[in-house]
């Protein structure tokens, strides 16, 4: 008998040992600021958004942004047919280089949802439709900004992410929330606020091919949310994994050192599907350089500067020679923004009022032979491109300040193994 009471103890023991309090499941509705909604006229002065009119801004009743109301999907299939930029941009015309902002309140954050991307077109096309789909219906004041790796490195999706940071700040220094997206999930509950809180959110937390549960406790790879501040204070990702794994895990252990949760939806609504492709395998020695995670004040945003990389042209687009006559007329659907409409016109290198705004389609342009100056020029709407070559940084040793290597049991209980 006593024995069995010793066993039951030293069971629980265990499984206590093995819980992670710092870990909390947390309804979406956490990241709305109840003080946002309840004073319309102390937000109107906190919102990011600069170019709202003044009748917008003193509507305190129009104040909570984030709209909860159901929008159905329909799941991803191989057989779907990729959609050219042309179709999307027909179907989210109102955008101007990635950006929106709802008209009808005023939001409480500007967000930047950053996508790490390489060789993945058919997938950033998909994930486009959904994001803006899923974005606009939410009323998330937002901008798409897409971090492409240029050349022969192995794909450095932490280093990729803290770029993308950088330049968002350059073009978008109000920006109050970044999310960092890969680029093959997409999310499939519209209750799944992209909005940042004051912990590291895990929006992810039930992606299909984990059977809708976090592969580990202290997952926080996928799609995750931080807020500038909290951003800052974990220096952002490592640079140092080239190659696949362990960027969002080191993420996550650098929240640990500042007693910070990793909050989550339930799974039910942080539903994503994964399109499927062929995975990479984790890089030799990653885990390694996992136990030395200590030391990251050494590695992350604090140590990129203008000589870390090269920014490339964001386009390979060729500006065709103006066959435009002096009174010819261009027909361009009304639901353009007044942004799309300058970048075609700038495409054609024609002027602006060329361009004639009537009740049509973009078939007309196309039959007219604008489709490549269409195409392109949507595309430029549809997300920010920024284009990097990492070889100034690739192979440069990045040295703890001091011997901070973990234990390999600290390592198996930060994986849940133990």
């Amino acid at each position: 008998m006593s024995l069995s009471i010793g066993l039951l103890l030293v069971t629980y023991l265990w499984y206590m040992s093995n819980q992670h309090p710092e870990i909390i499941v947390t309804d979406p509705s956490t990241v709305i600021s109840a003080e946002c909604c309840e004073d319309g006229e102390k937000l109107s002065h906190k919102s990011a958004v600069s170019d709202l009119g003044k009748k917008d801004r003193d509507l305190g009743k129009r104040i909570c942004c984030p709209n909860r109301e159901p929008l159905a999907f329909s799941r991803w299939t191989a057989e779907r047919t990729e959609p050219t930029y042309g179709e999307l941009f027909e179907k989210h015309a109102d955008l101007c280089h990635g950006n929106w902002t709802p008209t009808s309140c005023v939001p409480s954050q500007f967000v930047a949802v950053i996508v790490p991307f390489r060789n993945r077109e058919s997938q950033l096309r998909f994930l486009l439709d959904r994001l803006h789909t899923t974005l606009k219906h939410q009323r998330i004041a937002y901008g798409i900004y897409v971090i492409e790796q240029v050349g022969d490195k192995p794909f450095n999706r932490g280093l990729l992410l803290n770029i993308g940071v950088r330049e968002t700040l350059r073009q978008q220094p109000n920006t109050d929330c970044f999310i960092f997206h890969d680029v093959d999930l997409l999310p499939e509950n519209s209750a799944n606020i992209y909005m940042c809180d004051q912990h590291l959110r895990q929006l992810s937390s039930g992606i299909d091919e984990y059977r809708f549960h976090p592969p580990f406790s202290n997952n926080a790879g996928g799609v995750s949310a931080l807020s500038k501040d909290t951003l800052f204070k974990l220096n952002g990702f490592p640079n140092r994994y080239w190659g696949w794994g362990n960027e969002d895990d080191e993420l996550s252990a650098r929240r640990l050192v500042h007693e910070l949760h990793l909050s989550r939806p339930p799974s039910h609504i942080g539903r994503y599907q994964a399109i499927r492709h062929i995975k990479s395998n984790r890089k030799k020695g990653h885990y390694t350089s996992f136990l030395q995670f200590r030391g990251f004040q050494n590695d992350g945003l604090s140590s990129l500067d203008e000589s870390s990389y090269l920014m490339l042209s964001n386009s390979s687009y060729q500006q065709p020679a103006s066959t435009h006559s002096q009174n010819q007329k261009i027909y361009i659907p009304m639901s353009w923004s007044v942004c799309a409409l300058h970048s075609f016109a700038e495409n054609l290198g024609i002027p602006v009022d060329s361009l004639q705004l009537e009740t049509t389609q973009p078939g007309w342009m196309l039959s007219h032979g604008y489709s490549d100056t269409f195409e392109q020029t949507a595309r430029s709407m549809l997300y920010k491109h920024i284009r990097i070559d990492p070889s100034p940084i690739y192979n440069v040793p990045v040295k703890p300040s001091q011997d901070t290597r973990e234990s390999w049991f600290w390592f198996l209980h930060f994986y849940g193994w133990i």
